[in-house]
């Protein structure tokens, strides 16, 4: 048999159909012999010949039965079980179909296991063995009556060229199943490699999530405590009733951010989530930021609310915390505003400011998290950010979010007009 390009490794292997299935040929060498057993008998009637030649030949079953058998069901292509059997049978088979022709019926079996067992070469020498020794055998045993001899001479080629033909299937069938082990074996090795890439995958999306948790409750809580820590210092002698309500700010502040990780711990939504509306929890949002630095803050919701999925309403919170921490730390803002509109495409939240503002092209110094972290939560759930800016024209943040659950003539019905101010 001749081993394609894309052998199996060392130490891999492969199992071939007829390995799977050795009873179906116990059953096609055992009547390809019994065969060949009986066409000498009929042929040539009783004899002592006949039956010391049959009893050499049947001496070929117990030859198959421990070591043809065994080689065919698991031992590698030239092993020394397989070339001992290729041998032995042309010990045992030779002489017999020497003595008579009809022996030459074994060839049914005998043909296709050379190859099945052996390298091409090999295989085409055993062959050449089985079909050429009997047929110089008859040469020298009829050489006195030509008619004979070219009759056997013409047997002997069919015959020859018939196990040569079926030994080239055989080989083709040897070389696919070859082929087919090695691509199960890639196959398999790379599922394995694909389901460890998938953990590995998935343990880096897990840490970008909690990163992104993080930043937007966490660290956002922490700054604002830091905020309000350096705002009451300057407020404990000259105004004590402000520093006492920036105490109380500072108190719900820290119980938020205790909630928020006790939630981010059990993989839950956002703890703002919990008790209230997407509107109620971004105007609390709003609310803070107005305690806290004193700016004038407006909320509106336009548009008929509707229920979001949750996914949906954890992004829209995230972006307006990101949103609004950026405006505390950066924007030296004096007004706010906050937009909720409800489409019949789902949910579009807008945050402007009359800050500083920014160009948000220019390279940022630092490696901040905020907005790319936003961005990519925003891209997660099939969404789209929107910045604009300019230097000393403030900010304007836009995200758009999808959700089937909204009605859609959600657009046709527009709540009443709702504003807070501080």
């Amino acid at each position: 048999m001749t081993v394609p390009p894309a052998a199996p490794q060392p130490g891999v292997r492969v199992t071939h159909a007829w390995q799977r299935n050795a009873r179906l040929w116990d059953f096609h060498c055992g009547t390809a012999l019994v065969a060949a057993e009986l066409f000498v008998a009929f042929s040539h009637g009783p004899g002592l010949w006949v039956w010391l030649m049959n009893g050499w030949l049947l001496l070929s079953v117990p030859l198959y039965v421990t070591v043809g058998r065994p080689a065919l069901r698991g031992d590698p292509e030239n092993s020394r079980r397989a070339v001992a059997f290729c041998a032995g049978m042309a010990v045992l088979y030779t002489p017999a179909a020497m003595l008579a022709q009809e022996a030459s019926v074994a060839m049914v079996a005998l043909a296709p296991l050379p190859y099945m067992l052996l390298d091409r070469l090999r295989a085409m020498a055993y062959l050449l063995v089985y079909n050429l020794v009997p047929l110089v055998g008859w040469t020298f045993l009829m050489w006195d009556a030509p008619g004979h001899l070219l009759r056997t001479t013409l047997i002997a080629a069919v015959v020859t060229g018939s196990s040569l033909g079926i030994g080239g299937w055989v080989e083709s069938i040897v070389v696919q199943s070859s082929e087919r082990a090695e691509l199960i074996r890639r196959l398999d090795e790379s599922r394995d490699e694909l389901a460890r890439l998938s953990v590995a995958h998935g343990a880096i999306l897990e840490r970008e999530r909690l990163a992104r948790e993080i930043h937007d409750t966490l660290a956002q809580g922490f700054t604002s405590l830091v905020m309000l820590c350096q705002v009451l210092e300057g407020e404990l002698e000259k105004n004590p009733e402000q520093a006492r309500r920036y105490l109380d700010l500072m108190q719900r502040t820290a119980r938020e951010n205790l909630a928020e990780s006790r939630s981010l711990v059990a993989s839950l939504s956002p703890a703002q989530l919990d008790d209230s509306s997407l509107d109620e929890a971004v105007r609390r949002l709003g609310d803070r930021l107005a305690e806290e630095l004193g700016v004038e803050m407006a909320v509106h919701v336009s548009g008929t609310p509707c229920e979001l999925p949750p996914a949906v309403e954890v992004v829209a919170l995230r972006a307006s915390q990101e949103a609004l921490s950026n405006i505390r730390k950066h924007a030296h803002a004096t007004r706010v505003e906050i937009s909720l509109t409800y489409t019949p495409q789902g949910l579009e939240l807008t945050v402007r400011d009359d800050g500083r503002g920014f160009v948000p092209t220019a390279r940022r110094s630092g490696k901040g998290y905020g907005l790319p972290g936003m961005r990519a939560r925003v891209s997660e759930v099939g969404g789209t950010t929107e910045l604009t800016s300019a230097p000393g024209e403030g900010t304007r943040l836009t995200v758009r979010l999808t959700a089937a659950a909204c009605p859609p003539d959600a657009h046709a019905q527009t709540a009443p007009f709702q504003e807070a101010h501080r």
